[in-house]
This record gives structure tokens, C-alpha cells and sequence, in this order.
């Protein structure tokens, strides 16, 4: 049995899972953009669970957050993976410390409004440093945005986006911004191998007026972000890994089920009562389970940092017990992950890798999701840790 989330359970959530399940495999084969699906998750009101039911959320905690978008990645992956951001603003708005730009943001919230972001940026600078171009300056008594920037997954979909830009004295403000505002071009031009409809493409910001409303504040620009952002950010790419590692079980399940012949030096002459293929579903199944439970786990720990943050209690050291937890999630899924995507394959013949079925897809986007930064980092860091004391990369990965 999995341990799944309490809101799939609900019937409402439940056949709104199925019905976005339904057209996934054909809308990633046939390159469709779910705009719909993510569209209905935001009416559901399900982009407000993390919202205190006096605010007309369902005051979800990490845990819970992170359980529903398992039972959503399992649905499409690609939906769940455009709402990666939104669920990360959301945790943001509520806390902000002013009222007045708390409720603003809370009643978009309710409204079924999409976050998205573009944050990344490319160049000489690392990966995940505090490098940025992107500007808002103050020219003619007005604030104007102006950069460009990469790798925004959501944006494509989003009434609003999260921008991080430049502003005096070294700091770094996050702006919002209206997707539709003039001046905002968003690029559809991301083309990975897989996860190819999340709108990871490119934003363009020129001369983009903004309001001074819209500024959410501004920090140093090398001081860390706020704790337990980082690691939910993180943490929620294993949970779309664990997601689709409970479909690749079912469809390891489905395929067995539709053969209707075997190989002639197979134990059994129907595939179903043969015992290596019964294993390879069983070890397929326990693959997702254990991520799944591994994924919970870390949020826990991740819950643990926020509650804390929220009564003024040191952090720190559930911090550094999260980022090792989310991290050690990562080093651990991303080697079991592809090897079970392609595990799925072996309990097939060659119809299995009929592009009509497109079981290749598991692998694809578990791949291209464990690609967002190197496991074998992670895995050195957490080594470095654990033998010398070294503390953990203060950055967007850790």
C-alpha cells in the first residue's frame, strides 16, 4: 500500500486525478501542453493547499503538500512539475511579514492564480550562485525590469511570475510581475528530452514597468534565502520522481497482464504466472514505495525548520538535518530511479518500446528531472560532512 495523501482520497480529488491521468501518455507523445490540466487544478482550489482554512486553504503542512504532488506527478508529471514554483511562493506569502501584502497575495491564492518564476540565469557565472543581470532600476521616477532569464519552468502557465533581480547596494529584490504585462515575452522554447511541456523555456523582461507594490523586498545578495526554501524546491523534484516511479510500477503491472504470449524457454507458458516477471513487478513496486516514503520522510524534516522559523527558534541545526535529507533523497533516487524506468522494459518484449505506448517516457523524465543538478556532488558533500565537519554548499541546491 502506498502512503498516500489524505487529499487524493477526497472522491472530488480523486476523479480529478484520474481525469488528468487519462490523456497523460497521449498529450506528452503527441507534444500537447496541458494548459487545461493545470488550469483545473488551480480552480480545484488544490494550487491553495498550504492556505489556513480561515484563508480557504487547507492548512497543508510540507508533508502533506509534498504527498499530493506524488499522487499529481503520478497523474502527469508534467502538470505536477509546472506547479513546482507556485507551491514555493505560496510557503513565501505566507511569510510575509507585512498584513497587508500577506492578504493581497492570499486572496490571488484563492482567486486560483498560477506562480510561476525566472529566476536562473546563464553565463561564466556557477550554477545556483548569486549571480544576476537582470536589473529593476528606478529611471524616471519609475521602477523598470529589464534581463532575461532561463530554465523557467511554470512561467509558460502563470498569471504571475517570481522574478529575482538586481537593485542597489548589492541586493537582490524578488518582483512580481504579470505574464501578460507589456514588455514580458515568454519563450516556449525549451526542448529537453523529457519533461518537454513545463515551460522551462526563456523570459524576457524589457523595460517591463513595475509597480512598487509588487516588489516583495529585497536582501543582500549573498545572504541565504529564507530557511526551508531550498530544500522544499528540491525536495519537490523527488517527489515528481516518485510519482512516476508509482506509474512505472502500474504500467510494469499493465504490461504483463497484456502479453499474450512469451518467450518458448520461459518457465510458464503465460506471462502472468511467470515467477521472474511477478519479481521484476514486485521489485519495480517496492522501488516506489521506498521513494515515496523517503520523499515524506525529508519533509518532515523540512516541517520541522518551518515551524520552528515561524516561533523565532534556532534553525539551524534542522536545517542542516533537512539539507541532508532532501540531499540524501536525491543521491539515493537518482541511481534507483532510471534503473527502475528502465527495469520496466524488461517485463515486455519488443512491442514494449512501441512508441504507442510511450513507456519510454518514465525514463525520460526521470532523467532529465535527476539532470537539474549532479548527484554525485550532493553525494561528495554530504561525505565532506560526515568526515570532517564540513558544512553543506550554501546555495539554491542545498
Amino acid at each position: 500500500m502506498s502512503p498516500a495523501s489524505r487529499t487524493a482520497a477526497e472522491p472530488e480529488v480523486a476523479a480529478l486525478l484520474a481525469e488528468i491521468a487519462a490523456g497523460a501518455a497521449e498529450r506528452e507523445r503527441d507534444d500537447v501542453s496541458p494548459f487545461e490540466q493545470v488550469a483545473a487544478v488551480a480552480r480545484a482550489g488544490l494550487g491553495a493547499l498550504s492556505l489556513p482554512a480561515d484563508e480557504g486553504g487547507r492548512g497543508a503542512s510540507v508533508r502533506e503538500v509534498l504527498a499530493f504532488v506524488v499522487d499529481l506527478a503520478e497523474a502527469d508529471p508534467i502538470v505536477a512539475h509546472v506547479l513546482r514554483t507556485h507551491y514555493s511562493q505560496v510557503l513565501g506569502f505566507l511569510r510575509q511579514p507585512d498584513p497587508e501584502v500577506r492578504r493581497r497575495w492570499v486572496e490571488e491564492i484563492r482567486a486560483g492564480k498560477v506562480f510561476g518564476n525566472a529566476i536562473s540565469e546563464t553565463g561564466p557565472s556557477a550554477a545556483g550562485g548569486h549571480e544576476f543581470d537582470t536589473r529593476l532600476d528606478e529611471v524616471d521616477g519609475r521602477l523598470v525590469l529589464n534581463g532575461t532569464k532561463y530554465y523557467s519552468t511554470g512561467t509558460l502557465y502563470a498569471d504571475w511570475i517570481a522574478v529575482a533581480a538586481r537593485v542597489p547596494e548589492d541586493r537582490v529584490a524578488t518582483v512580481m510581475v504579470p505574464a501578460d504585462r507589456a514588455g514580458v515575452d515568454v519563450v516556449d522554447d525549451w526542448d529537453g528530452m523529457g519533461q518537454g511541456r513545463t515551460g522551462t523555456g526563456t523570459t524576457r523582461f524589457t523595460d517591463v514597468a513595475v509597480e512598487p507594490g509588487d516588489v516583495l523586498g529585497a536582501r543582500p545578495r549573498l545572504e541565504p534565502r529564507a530557511p526551508g526554501d531550498v530544500a522544499f524546491l528540491q525536495l519537490y523534484l523527488h517527489a515528481l520522481v516518485a510519482g512516476i516511479l508509482r506509474s512505472v510500477a502500474t504500467d510494469a503491472a499493465g504490461v504483463v497482464r497484456s502479453r499474450s504470449r512469451t518467450f518458448e524457454h520461459a518457465p510458464v507458458p503465460q506471462a502472468v504466472d511467470d515467477p521472474i516477471l511477478q519479481e521484476t513487478v514486485g521489485r519495480l513496486s517496492a522501488t516506489a514505495w521506498i521513494a515515496e516514503s523517503a520523499v515524506l520522510t525529508a519533509a518532515d524534516a523540512i516541517d520541522a525548520v518551518m515551524q520552528a522559523w515561524a516561533k523565532g527558534e534556532p534553525t539551524e541545526e534542522l536545517l542542516l538535518a533537512a539539507s541532508l535529507a532532501h540531499v540524501s533523497v536525491k543521491v539515493h533516487l537518482d541511481r534507483v530511479g532510471p534503473e527502475a524506468a528502465t527495469g520496466l522494459f524488461d517485463v515486455g518484449g519488443a512491442s514494449a518500446s512501441s512508441r504507442a505506448r510511450n513507456l519510454d517516457r518514465h525514463w525520460r523524465n526521470i532523467r532529465t528531472i535527476t539532470l537539474h543538478n549532479p548527484a554525485s556532488y550532493k553525494a561528495a558533500a554530504i561525505g565532506r560532512h560526515l568526515i570532517s565537519g564540513d558544512p553543506l554548499p550554501v546555495n539554491g541546491y542545498f
